[in-house]
């Protein structure tokens, strides 16, 4: 066959006939049916075209021909060009190699006498072809693209552009400019349109980012077919799968709107990789340099390629680089005294000189230089940049600014030995900037902070320069705002350089400080602040008068920050003891001296401060810091190294040593820095009368009080009244100094005078008074109870006496206070002068009576109560006799009752007081005696014994917690007061016993009071008494025996308060228990002390009260007994670090701190065991001790190596999960956290890098996390299974391999295991709503499980998989495949075996066979998502598979769909496998399409229900398309097996195949036609007429129609008789004029369709037979009104109307060709037609009228030359009853139809009338009622029925005329 020539005749110039070959490009302009023919043999040409070479040379010779077929005018030639393009489109995408025609495409596009639809197509197929081309051919192509810009459509312009600019990066350009514009095709003068298209291209491309992918998302599916084509195939459809919805539009990015980003990406087109898109923008750069275009055009893309990301990442740093920039900022630059020799050390000419770079250059330059480190040490090109753009002419304001950011540059990154000599120059460089430039302040600013950085850099520039200090000081004050800052900020970075000032200096800086301290800025002041504290040495005078100035600052930061400064540093520093002459505070002398003189000169200034008649040198906060800070310059030069004067009892621990310091070095008193010290306390307390100042007051006189006391015997009365103030503070301060200065320097008249003026005061109820004058008389009393008393002095005590004890029970609690404080003062002095014992008035007894009810009385406050504790220690302690110290005793333990804990501290001291007595410290001078110095007298007897045989026998034994609460804080202030007596050295033993008891208290204060006590009885022991401790303390920890068991009564409490709601594990006491359990282990039980102080170093015990011993000697000695039993120790230790409970977690790193000196070191050397008991504990019934263990797992994990826990990793693994699922939350919690630090140790393990450990901890960790982790129940613990296996399979690398079965089933089993639950849960009821809905959850849910982690996993493994990993692999997979549950899984496996058979396709084919399996079975589930992805596996499948395999597997599909008709979703299944096979594996479809493409085209005549939503006949028809190369051709190649297939189809039992089958054979014979030969036409015409035997089914009807279109288009082969071939008008007419008279009405009418159609087209007369039928129907509708109901059929109304419509259609198609025939019936056929006229619906009216035109038509006797020789008799009958019924609807004005159907029947007959010229026939007033009719309707506003009306009047008329 002859596939591109067609022979025709033709004639030449002499007329003679010849046959001559006609070119491709002559044959379309042939008829229609050649055109076919010919597009029939190019698809042949292209379907057998087999290899590359072989399709490329055919596209080359036909494509660009065949698409100018598109602007056919013949609808189907412009199919089947689009049914051939779609085969094109299909065949290149999938060869890479092909070449299309584009030169031959891009002409024919430029071709202006194409049409555009013929160049849209153009455009498509060389946007498809231009990428492949060579680079060569593309430059040579761009004249020609460029050239096809102008004048087109914009989206055509940007498809030419998108090509154009690609290629521009292999241009070469040559020198002429006229050879450039011929090389790219533009010439920019000339074209200026399609020359601003192209540089608006070239410009949106330099702006796309190389990110530009994640500005935009687009589906990577690929089109089969162009935009177009999709558009011009409604018939088809456009992929296997549902179109994927459309991506959202791409976001704009910088400098581009959203029109330019989508062109310059080209939408739709493959993204450019980001280094190709750099190549693109060279290109671009190469061509706007080659000066084709203005300047002006090209300024703009200049500029963005200068700002290009890639181009800014460049190295600034090279020196060749950056002196080349120097160059060209410079010129040629000649040093002064400088040679000018070049670098090639020849004489630099002058011409060779380079001109510096002007202003706009330099401003391009600094930037880059401002980048680079190598620039700020280039000396000196640095340096005269900075000065040529700061002071040149030349220069400007943002030249300015870069100098100044390049001077902070060289300051940051000049190396030291290069900036040394640059900072003098850059330094005053500023400084005259700032000078200079008094308006430009922002750069001033910059200027300012460059001198601060230089100065903190090279602080020796400034140190000796106070000038400039001055100045920015100054300017502190002179400039705005935001300078201001800046000048603050450069002083406090200049600060440190003028440390070490010589003198002269320093008077200056002095100078400077002073006058800035108390400016009116704030800014000022703070650096003057500053600079007192970093320039001046502590002692210094000046510096700290300044501070005190500070102090009272309203800002305040800046006032805590003196106050800081003025505060005593220790004399220790670094571990070195400071030289003996740098003080750290200034002397007390000097001091006081240098404010005395600041203080005489301020109040004669404006800086005074005035309050009322007083004129004070300082305001009150000032003055009182000034005060402070002179007492403590006097106690530091006392000795006291950190004086603290914030109360009296502080004062009484440091006067002692001032008072010897006063006696040593001030001897006068009545002049020099004391007086004037004095002075000053006088001047405040007079005019304003605070509290520090009164507090100093009272401290200088009482310890100097021999020579003081005499000064102010004559100011009492100014004292005095400072006993009535209305403080507290003051007035006991007050009180006391006025009692010190009358009794020391007072005879006893004088002392009796004030006494007894005290007790008048007590009379006149102001309250403040009474107070006073109560204190003072207790202060005074006290003083004269030291020395020997008269009888007057004793009755006046007494009197003082009763008249305090009346107060204690005042309403007022101020004065039962003051008398309780009064009378202790008093006792603690001496023996109060009271009788003993007495029936009535005041005597020791009812005194200690009623202060014990004042004790115990729960009415009192606890400060009343607490003074009454103290009142009745001190009774004790000054009388050496006193009778009832054993009552006082009694007391206060009775007190116990209440829980109060402060109470029993202060109890607890006066215990102690009232069992010592006077041998307490209590009784001494507190002013000029310390507590060391205290000398008990020797004389007097204690009760120590009985209080603590009280305490170890009763009170630690009591049933009330609360009493043994008390009772232990009481032991050990008696332990640790008096450890060193007899009585309590003795009782150690019972002492510890008692503690131990008190360690089992549920109460956490108590634990922690006793554990105290444990170690102060341990360190105050003996060797011997040690020994003796230790030996009970053993047999209690081992036999588990209390040396002493406390008594349980009805009234003892088990449980403390709240106790039932903790835990039942004892979490008070786990501290001691735990320790106690390890000293147990370790058989060493005396550890237990060492242990007990570890645990208890807190700031509670840690006071000056209660710290007794070292803690750094305790940890000593601990950590040496513990060393040889750290490997048993260190495990729990670690552990208990992490307790739950804080106290606890506290206690345990003290110890472990004590024990480990490197922690780090310790940690590892002891790894496994710590690990090892970790893991044992992680399971414990203890829910802190789990607790704990996790919390110690995740810090051991953290940060260090731990190779050697790989063997735990497994275990640790599995019992973490465990835990993580824990019943408490705070378990759960910290498992979490340590699963966390586990999951980073092993991803850190198995990584690829660690070699054999990673190896190793792979082959542990992988499998446990697969098997607990992700086999969890609990969600957390799979979730983060999940994370570390999607981290370890990124890092391990090839170590994944031998584990790659286990962990690709197992995870792909995750994918449905580990579906968030709520889409199951939408799933599930999904199903209950429509199939649409249910598909596009199931496409979510499987777009989400491709995204997971897990198959994100799955991917990762896929590049490991071999030869050695299949064999267990695919048995394993393969039978997840055939169980596996969940869409997710199912999906997931599909996927793996798809890539896995990319992977290895030769190693995966011997498993093939076993795969396919796997997958058919799976083709059977319910959901068709999982059906599609097991169809896409299969499709990828056969393409490594064996023949028999496929074979196997298509012929199972092929059963499938023949015989599960009635399973639709089996059906569909093998619709999308064929489809995918198509797809994937498309030259393994053509290998067996003999198989599987007849039952494709058998499938794609499916008739689906009309609910359907599932297209797989449309997927049917799509491997159909694509796999054979047109449908007639298929059908040529197939047409055996098609027929064979569509027989089987109507031979089974099914009607729907039935009716399929005879789809099939009716598409057959509709699309073969004529060309449907013998012996396949009778086979096929046989079978239809066979099938069409029986009963009715539905889908019969498919036969029918089946049987009408081949009867219809093989007409002439039919007509040939032959053997085995159905002879038309006999056999097919009778069997289907036998289904004409079926009852079923639908089928009956496709029955009489058929009929008709065969009858017509054979024009065979049947007409008897035929009307039998149909005029029993027509009398039915004559008979009823068939407007109004149906007939009797049970059949609905519009059926039985559309039957009346097809039952006249039939009349006239069967209407007979025999004039016999027409004869016998003509005249009932127009009577019955006639009649049946405006008896029915419009529909019905021109199917009669239809009827009526084909007996006009076909009617022998009313032709032209018959009715010329016809009687008039004879036809009149026929012609007459027509013309009322046709008026008649003619007049129809409602449907046009109607009348257009009348008219032309009524034209038919005129014009047959008039042209035989017996018009006449039909009478006069038939004709009348005729034009009148014709009138009508020519009236009418449509034109082609008015027309044709106006015609036949026309012809009527000139008839009659």
């Amino acid at each position: 066959m002859d596939h591109g020539y067609s022979p025709s005749p033709c004639t030449d110039k002499s007329g003679e006939f010849y046959t001559k070959p006609f070119t491709i490009f002559r044959l379309f302009i042939m008829e229609k049916q050649d055109e076919l023919l010919l597009l029939e043999r190019v698809f042949l040409r292209i379907g057998s075209a087999e290899t590359d070479e072989q399709l490329e040379q055919v596209l080359g010779k036909f494509l660009a021909p065949v698409l100018l077929k598109l602007s056919s005018e013949v609808e189907g030639v412009r199919k089947k060009v689009m049914e051939f393009l779609v085969h094109v489109n299909k065949r290149f995408k999938s060869r890479p190699t092909v070449q299309l025609p584009v030169e031959a495409l891009l002409e024919q596009y430029r071709d202006p006498s194409i049409s555009p639809f013929v160049t849209n197509f153009s455009i498509l197929y060389i946007k498809m072809g231009f990428p492949r081309l060579s680079s060569e051919k593309q430059t040579e192509l761009i004249p020609l693209l460029m050239q096809s810009v102008s004048g087109r459509p914009e989206p055509q312009q940007n498809s030419l552009l998108q090509l154009i600019i690609p290629a521009l990066q292999h241009l070469k350009f040559p020198k002429s400019l006229q050879k450039k514009y011929e090389l790219i095709g533009l010439n920019p003068v000339e074209d200026k349109t399609t020359t601003a298209i192209f540089l608006d291209f070239m410009l949106d491309m330099l702006l796309l980012p190389y990110n530009f992918a994640s500005f935009t998302a687009r589906p990577k599916t690929a089109q089969t077919v162009p935009p177009p084509f999709a558009a011009n195939t409604p018939n088809r459809a456009a992929s296997a799968t549902p179109p994927a919805p459309s991506p959202p539009p791409p976001a704009a990015t910088s400098g581009l709107s959203e029109a330019a980003f989508k062109r310059a990406i080209g939408v739709g087109e493959i993204p450019l990789k980001p280094e190709d898109l750099e190549k693109v923008k060279l290109g671009i750069l190469e061509v706007l340099g080659a000066e084709i275009f203005a300047e002006q055009d090209i300024l703009c893309h200049l500029v963005v390629g200068t700002s290009d990301t890639r181009y800014l990442n460049q190295d600034w740093n090279n020196p060749v680089v950056v002196a080349k920039l120097f160059s060209i900022f410079q010129g040629t630059v000649i040093l002064k005294g400088q040679r000018p020799y070049s670098k090639q050390n020849s004489k630099i000419k002058e011409d060779q000189k380079r001109v510096p770079a002007g202003g706009l250059l330099r401003a391009k330059i600094f930037p880059f230089l401002l980048k680079s480190k190598t620039a700020a040490n280039q000396f000196p090109a640095c340096v005269q940049v900075v000065f040529d753009c700061l002071y040149r002419e030349q220069t400007n304001a943002k030249l300015k600014s870069m100098a100044i950011q390049f001077v902070h540059h060289i300051i940051f990154h000049c190396e030291d030995t290069k900036f040394r000599p640059l900072g003098a120059v850059l330094l005053s460089g500023m400084v005259k900037f700032i000078k200079e430039a008094k308006e430009e302040s922002k750069l001033r600013s910059m200027a300012y902070v460059a001198i601060g950085k230089i100065a903190s850099r090279l602080p020796d520039l400034v140190k000796k320069d106070i000038g400039l200090l001055q100045t920015f000081f100054d300017a502190v004050s002179m400039e705005d705002g935001e300078n201001r800052l800046a000048v603050q900020e450069a002083l406090s970075m200049m600060r440190n350089a003028f440390q070490g000032l010589d003198p002269a200096q320093m008077k200056l800086m002095e100078a400077l400080v002073l006058e800035n301290i108390e400016k009116e800025q704030a800014q000022a002041r703070r650096i003057a602040v500053q600079y007192a504290i970093a320039v001046f040495p502590a002692d210094h005078l000046a510096s700290r008068y300044a501070l005190l100035l500070a102090c009272s600052d309203n800002k305040e930061e800046t006032a805590n920050e003196a106050k800081k400064a003025l505060k005593p540093y220790a004399s220790m520093e670094d571990g070195k003891e400071k030289e003996a002459d740098k003080r750290l505070m200034p002397s007390f002398g000097d001091m006081v001296a240098y404010i005395q003189q600041r203080s005489d000169e301020r109040v004669k200034t404006q800086q005074k401060y005035v309050t009322g008649s007083h004129i004070l040198a300082f305001n009150p906060k000032t003055f009182a810091q000034v005060l402070l800070y002179l007492r403590n310059c006097l106690a530091y030069e006392a000795g006291i190294e950190s004086p603290n004067a914030s109360s009296i009892s502080d004062l009484y621990e440091e006067a002692p040593k001032i008072a010897l310091h006063l006696r040593s070095n001030y001897k006068s008193t009545s002049k020099g820095p004391l007086a004037s010290y004095i002075r000053m306390i006088r001047q405040v307390l007079t005019a304003l009368g605070s509290e520090e100042s009164m507090m100093c007051l009272l401290e200088i006189v009482s310890v100097a009080r021999d020579s003081l006391a005499k000064h102010f015997q004559p100011h009492l009365p100014w004292i005095k009244n400072f006993m009535f103030h209305s403080r507290d503070e003051i007035r006991s301060s007050a009180a006391q100094l006025y009692a010190t200065v009358t009794y020391f320097e007072a005879t006893d008249e004088s002392r009796t005078t004030a006494l007894l003026g005290l007790l008048e005061n007590l009379k006149n109820g102001v309250l403040e008074s009474q107070h006073g004058s109560l204190v003072c008389c207790g202060y005074l009393i006290g003083l004269m109870l030291t020395g020997d008393l008269n009888d007057a002095n004793k009755e006046n005590i007494i009197q003082a006496l009763k008249d305090s004890v009346e107060f204690l029970d005042s309403s007022q609690a101020l004065l039962s206070v003051g008398a309780s404080s009064a009378i202790a003062e008093m006792a603690r002095r001496g023996p109060l002068p009271l009788p003993d014992d007495t029936e009535s008035g005041l005597s020791k007894r009812s005194l200690v009576e009623k202060l014990i009810k004042k004790l115990q009385s729960s009415k009192e406050s606890n400060k009343v109560r607490e003074k009454a504790a103290v009142c009745l220690g001190n009774l004790c302690v000054g009388d050496k006799k006193f009778p009832f110290t054993d009552k006082v005793i009694s007391g206060l333990m009775d007190a116990a009752a209440a829980k109060q804990m402060e109470l029993h501290v202060t109890i607890g001291e006066c215990l102690v007081s009232a069992a010592l007595g006077p041998k307490s410290s209590l009784n001494r001078d507190f002013w000029t005696t310390s507590e060391a110095d205290f000398k008990a007298p020797d004389d007097c007897e204690d009760r120590v014994a009985h209080l603590l045989e009280l305490l170890l026998t009763k009170y630690t034994r009591s049933a009330n917690h609360h009493i043994r609460q008390a009772a232990c804080i009481w032991l050990v202030a008696l332990v640790q007061n008096c450890g060193s007596h007899p009585s309590v050295n003795s009782q150690l033993m019972q002492a510890q016993s008692s503690f131990m008891a008190m360690l089992s208290e549920n109460d956490e204060i108590t634990q922690d009071v006793a554990s105290k006590g444990l170690g102060i009885v341990y360190e105050s022991c003996s060797a011997e008494q040690k020994k003796e401790l230790v030996s009970v303390l053993v047999d209690t920890l081992t036999t588990g025996k209390r040396h002493k068991q406390q008594e349980v009564t009805g009234e003892t409490q088990l449980f403390q308060e709240g106790a039932l709601g903790k835990t039942p594990d004892g979490q008070g006491m786990s501290t001691y228990k735990e320790l106690c359990s390890i000293a147990s282990d370790l058989n060493q039980p005396d550890l237990i002390y060492k242990f007990m102080h570890l645990a208890n170093h807190n700031a509670t015990w840690n006071s000056k009260k209660g710290a007794a011993f070292g803690f750094s000697t305790i940890a000593a000695q601990a950590g040496e007994q513990l060393a040889p039993y750290l490997h048993q120790i260190l495990p729990k230790l670690y552990r208990y670090q992490f307790d739950p409970n804080p106290r606890i977690q506290t206690a345990m790193s003290s110890i472990w701190d004590a024990l480990v000196k490197d922690n780090k070191k310790t940690v590892d050397k002891y790894l496994k065991p710590i690990a090892e008991d970790l893991i044992r504990n992680l399971t414990n019934n203890q829910w802190r001790v789990r607790e704990s263990s996790c919390m110690a797992v995740c810090e051991l994990l953290r940060g260090r190596t731990v190779d050697d826990l790989v063997p735990y990793l497994p275990e640790l693994w599995e019992t973490m999960f465990r835990v993580r699922d824990d019943i408490k939350e705070s378990v759960r919690n910290a498992a979490d956290l340590a699963i966390k630090a586990l999951s980073k140790t092993s991803i850190k393990l198995c990584d690829a890098s660690q070699g054999s450990v990673g190896e190793a901890a792979t082959s542990q960790v992988l499998p446990c996390l697969l098997k607990a982790g992700l086999g969890s129940q609990v969600q957390e613990c799979r979730a983060i299974a999940l994370a570390t296996i999607v981290k370890i399979s990124k890092t391990a690398g090839k170590l994944l391999k031998p584990h790659i079965p286990l962990l690709v089933t197992a995870l792909l089993e995750a994918l449905s295991t580990l579906e968030p639950q709520y889409l199951n849960y939408l799933s599930l009821h999904a199903t209950m709503s429509s199939e649409e809905t249910q598909d596009k959850l199931d496409t979510a849910r499987l777009s989400a499980s491709k995204t997971s982690p897990m198959m994100e996993t799955v991917s990762l493994c896929v590049q490991f998989v071999d030869d050695s990993v299949l064999p267990k692999l695919i048995p394993s997979l393969t039978d997840l495949v055939r169980s596996g549950v969940g869409l997710g899984t199912k999906a997931g496996c599909a996927s793996f075996i798809i890539s896995i058979v990319g992977q290895c396709p030769k190693d995966i084919t011997p498993y093939a066979g076993k795969i396919l399996g796997a997958l058919l079975n799976g083709l059977n589930d319910r959901n068709p998502t999982v059906r599609k992805s097991y169809a896409s596996a299969i499709g990828y499948v056969v393409k490594v598979a064996k023949d028999s395999s496929v074979e196997k597997l298509l012929n199972k599909l092929k059963g499938w769909y023949l015989e599960k008709e009635d399973n639709s979703s089996v059906r569909a299944a093998c619709g999308i496998t064929v489809h995918a096979i198509n797809q994937r594996s498309p030259d393994v479809l053509r290998r067996h399409g003999a198989l599987v493409l007849p039952l494709a085209y058998l499938a794609m005549h499916e008739t689906k229900a009309p609910e359907s939503t599932e297209k797989d006949s449309s997927v049917w028809e799509e491997v159909w398309l694509d796999a054979t190369p047109g449908t007639e051709a298929g059908l040529r190649l197939y047409m055996t097996e098609v027929v064979a297939l569509a027989q089987t189809a109507l031979d089974s039992q099914s009607w729907p195949m039935k009716a399929q089958g005879a789809a099939t054979l009716s598409a057959v014979a509709s699309k073969m036609q004529s060309q449907l030969g013998p012996p396949s036409l009778g086979v096929v015409l046989k079978a239809l007429v066979t099938g069409l035997n029986g009963r009715i089914w539905d889908g019969k009807e498919e036969l029918l129609k089946a049987v009408a279109t081949v009867c219809t288009s093989c007409k002439n082969e039919l007509l040939v008789a032959r053997d085995g071939q159905p002879n038309v008008e006999q056999e097919v007419v009778g069997v289907v004029l036998k289904e004409s008279q079926k009852e079923r009405i639908a089928y009956r009418m496709e029955a009489l369709t058929c009929l008709s159609a065969v009858l017509e087209c054979y024009e065979v007369d049947r007409f008897s037979d035929v009307a039998a039928i149909l005029y029993p129907t027509i009398e039915e509708m004559k008979e009823k009104n068939s407007k109004q109901q149906a007939s009797d059929h049970d059949v609905t109304h519009d059926l039985w109307l559309k039957y009346l419509q097809c039952v006249f259609d039939s009349l006239g198609q069967v209407w007979p060709h025999s004039a016999d025939s027409q004869a016998e019936h003509g005249q009932k056929y127009c009577e019955y037609l006639c009649q049946s006229l405006t008896m029915s619906t419009w529909k019905v009216d021109t199917a009669a009228l239809r009827s009526l035109k084909a007996f006009m038509k076909k009617s022998v006797i009313l032709k032209e030359d018959k009715l010329k020789e016809m009687d008039t008799a004879t036809v009149q009958p026929l012609l007459s009853p027509m013309v009322q019924p046709i008026c008649k609807c003619l007049g129809n004005l409602k449907y046009s139809a109607v009348r257009s159907e009348a008219l032309e029947l009524t034209n038919l007959m005129v014009s047959r009338l008039t042209s035989a010229n017996v018009l006449d026939i039909l009478g006069h007033n038939q004709i009348s009622a005729l034009k009148v009719a014709l009138e009508t309707v020519s009236k009418e506003n449509q034109m082609d029925l008015s027309d044709t009306a106006s015609d036949i009047l026309k012809s009527i008329n000139t008839f009659c005329n």
